[in-house]
């Protein structure tokens, strides 16, 4: 056993920790298991939990070998072993099991000067103090986890630390922090590690963002999320590509967007961390909204709003209210969007969220507007120009001067005082870099003129207004399905674009039977009262919508060292075992219930036995072996279907044992 006697970095570099990963069937040593557990919190999640809570027992029960070891050494192992299971709690949102870990930490590092520990664990009490929308306690904790690296001299840590609380401060008061931060943090991710440089590129990016600068926003986004890939710093990855997908929405680029949506969402279930998902959902929610898509723009923000219920202060709830609201406003649905943008409201004065507060006023006034109480609507968004005046969101500040003009028009104004405010509403959106003045806005000047008679100046903005409309009208219809799809867990693969619209809308009709299908599979299933009645309800279903033979679900024992076969086929087992080992080293069977991966291998050349994990609400229930013939037509879209009946499945066996 090698002793532990070094600190580790706060996020390791993926290689690193792969590489390690690799020698524990060589080498079983603590310290080695340790780096192993602490690296892979975010890359599998599920296997630095196994690692810890192993680890910890033997700690716990090896007392003749830990009775040699330095008493501090061995508290901070355990103090970082309960911070593990602490970040898995957290990225669950299991915010009790986290503050529980937490607090065992505190514990560990407090009976020895261990000021990297109480760095470290200060910091993960800033991300759940994040989840829960508490942005003055989540300063508070980072401001402590800073201290505790400075107390350290751990340069990597400060600086890491100081690039979170300067982005924490721009949400809080953008000027302010451009002023407090904007000089005192690098310029360049030139020179820094990969970890650093993760955070200050999302620092800087969210600076630019927030001042309209969307493509130097976007470039900075770009190495936010390869550094963060680089280092195991899954979660800010999974920000970073969402994030990404929202700065092109917001210039149009649906093309770029869907991209990187699609990336952001694909990471996000694959780690199937409830937050991230949300995330992924509220900014793909408001993609889909851009592009006229409002239906299914409202089905998954409602389905983030879901996903986050008992965490409605959140970031990402927070923005799929205000979505939701903007999607209702598309629809005509006034009364409805005035009562989320109330409600976004008294959650952003109880978050202390003044950067949403811009978003709940121009909400309100559009809806107060619609409503014809325009004294009020004008009131509010006069009062909102006036203070962002001075302030660097531009395009909000664009909305807010046509959203005056047409409350002028409608309360009687005469054509020049209606222009005025959209004369100043044009002249900023031609100076926001990279933003494509809106067709509305052009078209709303081209009336107001052609009534003022300047008919040769209303031709001309006109003209201008259809060219931006027909690029928008390009950019829609070439994405609008791409977009859908990857709302709807990427179910089709992306055909030909040049397409007559009777094509297109045949096909999307067929993409919405087939979630039917998904639909009234998962509710039979769902309906079954006994595991063996779900595994016939399951069985049927693959094979009808996937032409996939069922074999058996194995399920672990308790104690989870074995897998034995719980269900199968006509009782016949095509060459399975009844019980494997959990920790098989050669079997797709066993590495699949491990890490939660898809595992496949032939079988004479014709058939294809796959393996899918069967992820429930409390994890991997189980495995799932099928087969396919290997000539079958195998994508996104019937890999998405697999995973949503199996889950179904796992939930409702889980639901007949009463578990």
């Amino acid at each position: 056993m090698a002793v532990f006697s070094h600190e580790l970095a706060l996020f390791p570099l993926e290689r690193e920790v792969l590489a390690a990963s690799q020698l524990l069937s060589e080498r079983n040593d603590w310290s080695l298991r340790l780096f192993v557990a602490w690296g892979s919190r975010q890359l599998n999640s599920p296997r630095a939990l196994t690692l810890a809570t192993q680890l910890l027992l033997e700690l716990a029960q090896e007392q003749e070998q830990t009775a040699f070891m330095d008493p501090a050494v061995l508290a901070s192992m355990r103090g970082r072993l309960h911070l593990v299971q602490g970040e898995v709690a957290m990225l669950m949102m299991r915010h009790e099991q986290a503050w529980d870990s937490l607090a065992k930490a505190g514990a560990e590092f407090g009976a020895y000067p261990n000021p990297i520990g109480l760095a470290d664990l200060h910091w993960l009490s800033s991300c759940i103090r994040f989840d829960c929308g508490e942005v003055d306690l989540q300063r508070d904790a980072l401001q402590s986890a800073l201290d505790c690296a400075d107390q350290a001299n751990d340069g990597e840590r400060q600086l890491f630390l100081r690039a979170n609380l300067a982005r924490s401060d721009l949400f809080r008061d953008f000027e302010l922090a451009q002023a407090t931060w904007s000089e005192q943090l690098p310029h360049s991710i030139e020179g820094l590690s990969p970890m650093c440089a993760a955070a200050l590129a999302d620092f800087r990016a969210l600076e630019q963002g927030l001042a309209d600068n969307y493509g130097e926003a976007s470039r900075w986004l770009d190495w936010a999320y390869e550094s963060s890939m680089e280092t195991g710093q899954v979660r800010r990855a999974i920000a970073a590509a969402s994030n990404q997908g929202y700065t092109y929405t917001s210039i149009s680029d649906f093309e770029s967007a869907l991209r990187w949506l699609k990336k952001g969402l694909t990471l996000a279930r694959k780690v199937q961390w409830p937050g991230a998902i949300g995330l992924c959902l509220a900014h793909t929610g408001e993609a889909l909204r851009r592009v006229g898509q409002t239906e299914s723009a409202r089905e998954l923000l409602r389905e983030c709003l879901q996903t986050l219920q008992r965490h409605p202060h959140s970031r990402a709830a927070m923005m799929a209210l205000n979505y939701l609201g903007q999607a209702e406003l598309d629809d005509g649905h006034y009364a409805e969007a005035l009562a989320h943008f109330e409600l976004l409201g008294q959650r952003e004065n109880l978050a202390h969220a003044p950067d949403m507060h811009s978003d709940v006023v121009l909400g309100r006034a559009r809806a107060l507007m619609h409503l014809k109480r325009l004294d009020e609507a004008r009131t509010l968004a006069l009062d909102a120009a006036t203070a962002m005046a001075g302030q660097q969101q531009k395009v909000m500040l664009v909305e807010l001067r046509q959203l005056l003009a047409e409350i002028e028009r409608r309360g009687g104004g005469t054509p020049d005082m209606v222009l005025a405010w959209l004369n100043q509403a044009l002249e900023l959106a031609e100076a926001v870099a990279g933003y494509q003045t809106p067709a509305s806005l052009l078209d709303a000047a081209a009336d107001m003129l052609s009534q003022a008679g300047r008919f040769e100046q209303a031709y001309a903005m006109a003209q201008r207004a259809m060219a931006a409309r027909q690029t928008a009208w390009n950019t829609s219809s070439k994405h609008s399905r791409q977009q859908a799809e990857v709302a709807r867990n990427e179910r089709q693969l992306a055909r030909r674009l040049a397409q007559t619209n009777e094509e297109r809308l045949l096909k999307l009709q067929g993409a919405h039977d087939q979630l039917q299908q998904l639909v009234i599979a998962g509710r039979e299933i769902w309906r079954q009262p006994s595991p063996g009645l779900v595994f016939s309800a399951l069985s049927r279903a693959l094979k009808s919508l996937l032409d996939l033979e069922v074999l058996a679900i194995y399920r672990p024992r308790p104690g989870g060292q074995q897998l034995a076969m719980a269900e199968s086929a006509r009782g016949e087992h095509e060459g399975l075992a009844f019980e494997i080992a959990a920790d098989a080293l050669d079997g797709a069977c066993a590495s699949c219930w491990r890490d939660w991966v898809e595992r496949s291998e032939p079988r004479d050349g014709q058939v294809l036995r796959m393996f899918t994990p069967m992820i429930g609400d409390d994890g991997n229930l189980g495995v799932l072996v099928l087969e396919r013939a290997a000539s079958a037509v195998w994508g996104q879209r019937e890999q998405a279907a697999l995973r949503h009946l199996s889950t179904d499945a796992a939930m409702s066996i889980q639901r007949a044992l009463g578990t």
